[in-house]
C-alpha cells in the first residue's frame, strides 16, 4: 500500500481520482497515508530517541513471589516510578 501512496504523492491525480482508478476507498486511502507519514518520521527519528536502554540481569527471580505484574511485565520488587516512565518511553 505504501507504494500507491508513494504513486499518488508523486503524480497529478487529486485523490478522489486516483483511488476510483485504482478501486480503494479514500478512507483506505487516508487511513494507509496516514500510516506512511508516520513510518516516514519515525525512519528519519535518531535510535536514540526510539529504543530506551534496558539492563537486564541473569533470572534469579525462579519461585519468587511476584510483586506486581501488568501486561506481561513482571516485577518482583518494588521500583521508582523514574524507572517505570523509561519503560513506557
Amino acid at each position: 500500500m505504501f507504494s500507491l501512496i508513494q504513486e499518488q504523492q508523486t503524480g497529478e491525480l487529486p485523490v478522489k481520482t486516483f483511488c476510483k482508478l485504482k478501486k480503494v476507498s479514500e478512507a483506505c486511502y487516508y487511513y494507509w497515508r496516514k500510516k506512511y507519514m508516520n513510518h516516514a518520521k519515525a525512519v528519519g527519528r535518531p535510535q536514540a530517541e526510539s529504543f530506551s536502554l534496558l539492563q537486564l540481569e541473569a533470572d534469579e527471580h525462579n519461585g519468587a513471589q511476584i510483586f506486581a505484574e501488568y501486561n506481561g511485565l513482571k516485577l518482583y520488587k518494588e521500583v521508582p516510578v523514574s524507572y517505570l516512565k523509561e519503560l513506557l518511553r
